[in-house]
């Protein structure tokens, strides 16, 4: 036998959206009504009994402050530069790698032909071996500017966290 969503909201004092989402999120049972007042029993109002209230709101605030001092740790890591956005290192390493790649794909053109020249297999190995670790060499001897592109996205930083801190002022003066 189905019942009535709001006399059991009113029974226990909750509001009837609150009991519907015990229904749909938590899986209250709803077959009979007995099922569903056992059921809330159980799940709602015995964790409320047994635990300490307070304890559970500082355990929650505790949280909150150890996910605030996170954050700012980060921040100050990322000023002082031990830290850098993710977004930025994917840029660079995409196009170090797209570099990489097409100096890799140059080297039939550049020495194709050093490479008809071989007499056998082993000629050839050893001469493409030279040849890629002489342009690995070269690729990884590049200077890459990256403090000169750290520099700009901390600039970039810097001045969307006083972009950020003009908004908060101007919210600030039109709630006065």
């Amino acid at each position: 036998m189905k019942f009535n969503i709001s006399q059991l909201a009113k029974k226990y004092g909750y509001d009837e959206s609150t009991v519907r989402s015990w229904r749909d999120v938590r899986s209250m049972p709803v077959d009979t009504e007995e099922n569903a007042c056992e059921w809330i029993v159980e799940n709602i109002l015995k964790p409320l009994r047994d635990g300490n209230v307070q304890e559970r709101i500082q355990q929650e605030r505790l949280k909150k402050m150890s996910a605030e001092a996170a954050t700012a740790e980060i921040e100050l890591e990322q000023r002082l530069g031990n830290l850098i956005e993710l977004s930025y290192l994917e840029q660079s390493l995409s196009e170090y790698f797209s570099q990489m790649k097409n100096y890799l794909r140059s080297i039939p053109q550049k020495y194709y032909l050093e490479l008809f020249e071989c007499q056998d297999a082993l000629e050839l190995k050893v001469l493409l071996q030279n040849i890629i670790d002489e342009v690995l060499n070269e690729i990884g001897n590049q200077e890459y500017e990256f403090t000169e592109e750290l520099d700009e996205q901390e600039e970039i930083t810097i001045n969307l966290e006083e972009v950020d801190q003009d908004d908060i002022t101007t919210k600030e003066d039109e709630t006065q």
